[in-house]
């Protein structure tokens, strides 16, 4: 009975000093309709990028072939001030790789970064160089319809990415946890409605929607947050200051970085 009784105890404090978890949720976010005023504009230093395409030699410099099949495995990457910023991931056995599952998304390069565009052959062994081109600051590069192209190896090679201001998704880019009679705000997504109206990760939702959140059920918290009216959604936040603000939140632009999100079409 002792042993019991001890264990019970011990159960007890393990329970009683382990902090509570709580799923975090997220509102939606959707693509913008076509021909949207986007308001605000894109920020001058996010650009959507993709590798689109390349065209490789059919040899290396000193006559070899690539791979025994006579193709290549190639990838590109895009450093920005000598750092890794976007790989395309590696298409095998052809000399015209476009990375269809590419990553792509927006990304965030200042007017006066430097660029360099790097083209290489995935070898199990040991990656080989294809080539390599310095393309100078962001504000010298010229792009066409939204695409860079690049000349490799004396116009041999070449490669073409998408370099394009800021894709938007629409929504209020926030994320949420619900907790006992409760709800409290996780992340933003950086330039969002909510992050423009001053809300911060940490606030306290005690209304929404003209309602108090302590007797709202989850689906009834999650539907409000889901169901934003034209004219906004009303917030009583509370901050970790103390200090309580009133907020009308309203779905918008977003521009959210690859790193924050992931991929944008």
């Amino acid at each position: 009975m002792r042993v019991l009784r001890a264990a019970a105890a011990v159960l007890f404090i393990a329970l009683a000093g382990c902090p509570a978890v709580y799923p975090e949720l997220g509102t939606r976010t959707r693509p913008m309709a076509p021909g949207a005023q986007l308001d605000p504009p894109p920020p001058s230093d996010l650009h959507w990028i993709k590798f689109v395409s390349a065209r490789i030699p059919e040899r290396t410099r000193d006559g070899r072939p690539w791979q025994p099949n006579g193709k290549a495995s190639p990838y590109a990457k895009l450093l920005v001030n000598g750092v890794e910023l976007i790989k395309s991931g590696t298409q095998s056995d052809t000399l015209e790789p476009t990375w269809p599952e590419g990553p792509h998304g927006n990304f965030k390069v200042a007017a006066g970064d430097k660029l360099r565009v790097e083209v290489w052959d995935s070898n199990p062994l040991n990656d080989k160089p294809i080539a390599v081109q310095e393309l100078g600051v962001v504000g010298e590069v010229k792009a066409f319809e939204g695409k860079v192209r690049v000349e490799l190896l004396e116009g041999a090679a070449e490669v073409v990415f998408a370099f394009e201001p800021a894709h938007a998704v629409s929504g209020l880019g926030l994320w949420y946890e619900l907790r006992n009679q409760g709800c409290a705000l996780t992340r933003l997504l950086e330039g969002s409605p909510a992050e423009r109206a001053g809300l911060l990760a940490g606030d306290e939702v005690l209304r929404i929607g003209g309602h108090d959140v302590s007797p709202m059920t989850p689906d009834q918290i999650r539907s409000a947050f889901n169901a934003v009216p034209m004219d906004g959604l009303a917030l009583v936040v509370k901050h970790t200051t103390g200090a309580t603000s009133d907020v009308t939140l309203k779905e918008g632009p977003i521009y959210p970085t690859f790193g924050q999100f992931g991929p944008i079409d």
